[in-house]
């Protein structure tokens, strides 16, 4: 059963019971007070007839008071009857009838009559499907002698209609009353376990991997707070979940480049060992004895010795990790190694008919010497390999606090899937004028930035923009002053 109906049950329940108890509660205190109001009017009729029995029977001395009493008995019934709206009966001190007007009630009489014989009035309220009719018997005493017995019976309908119109009344407001606060019980329970099924639902959705169910959590009481808290716990396991899913796309994408860099790498060193092998083993047999040819098999081993060399060069860089590899870091004239790196990638620019165009700013930073000229002959020379126009420019600017080095060049767009990760170890693009790239470069250039806490951004389309950015060093006000 849902909490909800057992809420409502449980409210209905007491309200019930509550509503028994008030209206007997009520019931008793108006019957009380309904009896008590008619034996006060039973007590002042038996003191009224009393008197008037008394008066009635000192008019004449002539005869004795039983003989008296047995002639004006018919009378004083019928005084009585008229004067108090009753009936009466009047009995003698044995019991025996002497009048009466009283029809019925001779149970409640012959107990009465029994009570009178001692001396005792007795009063008897009896309850009728018409309404009430009350009974009291009651000794008659003339000058202290005991002389009869009066029992009157007097309908009191009206005063029980009042009553049970009043019970009526305060019942149908208490009906009212609980009703109205059943309904208002029903609509609270629903509005408190409206969000709590709104939570179990929604940890069904989660439990389903469904994230991005909403959650209301207005209000301030316990159940918006843990509406507030649950809603903080989901976006916290969606957020690790994403984080997790990342992660793992990540690996597979590093394990899936991983496994075509060793492949690729299997390759190169297969290709540049061949040839070295082909030529030693021509040389080793004499196979030609044209000195030119042997000068171009020695130039040729050499190059793909070197070319070998720096494979694994590059291989060794990776594997060990920036972090690994000590240098100080010192303060550096940004702009005088800026032009040294131009100066020498001139020669390779040349080679292709490029130009190189600089035009720099002075700046001190502090950093590794060796690295950050590596971060710029990796850039200059992507910015070679992969030019489409004639021109490669190196720009520098200082503002706020850093040193921004920019280098320009045409190309084709960089296609977006390796855009994406372009700053991923064994990323390449294979329309370059060189294929002996493995896609270590950026990847090598992003890790010395990091160390160097600045940043490095590629801007793409057909002008590709390469914005290096590593903070000034102390010294570097007096520098630009």
């Amino acid at each position: 059963m849902k909490i909800k109906f057992k809420l409502t049950l449980a409210i209905t329940s007491i309200l019930i019971i509550l509503g028994i108890i008030l209206n007997i509660s009520i019931k008793n205190v108006l019957t009380t007070n309904m009896e008590i109001t008619i034996n006060n009017s039973l007590k002042e009729i038996m003191n009224s007839t009393r008197e008037a029995v008394k008066y009635r029977l000192t008019l004449n001395d002539s005869l004795t008071k039983e003989d008296l009493l047995s002639r004006e008995s018919d009378y004083l019934i019928k005084y009585i009857s008229l004067n108090y709206e009753c009936m009466a009966q009047l009995n003698a001190i044995n019991g025996n009838m002497i009048s009466t007007n009283i029809t019925g009630f001779s149970e409640e009489i012959a107990k009465g009559i029994t009570s009178s014989k001692t001396g005792q009035a007795t009063s008897t309220i009896k309850y009728t499907k018409s309404g009430i009719t009350s009974i009291v018997s009651y000794p008659i005493y003339i000058n202290g002698r005991y002389l009869a017995i009066l029992n009157i019976a007097k309908d009191y309908n009206e005063t029980y209609l009042d009553y049970t119109s009043t019970i009526n009344f305060i019942t149908g407001i208490e009906l009212i009353i609980f009703f109205i606060m059943f309904l208002l019980s029903y609509f609270m329970t629903n509005n408190i376990t409206k969000p709590i099924s709104a939570l179990t639902e929604a940890v069904k959705e989660i439990s389903n991997g469904n994230y991005n169910i909403p959650i209301s959590s207005k209000g301030k009481d316990e159940v918006s707070i843990l509406s507030n808290e649950f809603i903080k716990m989901k976006d916290k396991i969606s957020e690790q979940i994403n984080t997790i899913e990342a992660e793992k796309d990540k690996v597979y994408t590093l394990e899936k480049s991983r496994k075509l860099f060793f492949d690729n790498v299997t390759h190169e060193i297969k290709t540049p060992l061949t040839t070295i092998t082909g030529y030693a083993e021509m040389i080793k047999d004499n196979i030609s004895d044209d000195e030119d040819f042997k000068q171009r098999a020695i130039e040729r081993i050499h190059s793909e010795s070197e070319r070998l060399n720096l494979l694994i060069l590059d291989l060794m860089e990776v594997s060990k990790g920036l972090s690994t590899i000590k240098e100080n870091k010192v303060e550096i004239n940004i702009e005088s190694l800026i032009k040294q790196v131009c100066d020498d990638m001139k020669i390779k620019a040349n080679k292709y008919s490029l130009t190189i165009n600089i035009s720099t700013k002075p700046g001190l930073l502090f950093g590794q010497v060796n690295k950050l000229r590596e971060l710029l002959i990796n850039i200059i020379d992507n910015a070679i390999k992969y030019t489409t126009g004639n021109t490669i420019k190196v720009n520098s600017i200082c503002e706020l606090n850093y040193y921004y080095i920019y280098i320009e060049n045409e190309s084709n767009p960089i296609p977006a899937n390796i855009y994406n990760s372009i700053f991923e170890p064994f990323v390449k693009i294979n329309d370059s004028k060189e294929n002996q790239s493995l896609g270590l470069g950026l990847y090598l250039c992003n890790e010395i930035i990091k160390e160097h806490n600045g940043e490095i951004n590629i801007t793409n389309g057909e002008l590709i923009t390469v914005e290096i950015k590593i903070p000034y060093s102390r010294n570097n006000l007096e520098i630009t002053l």
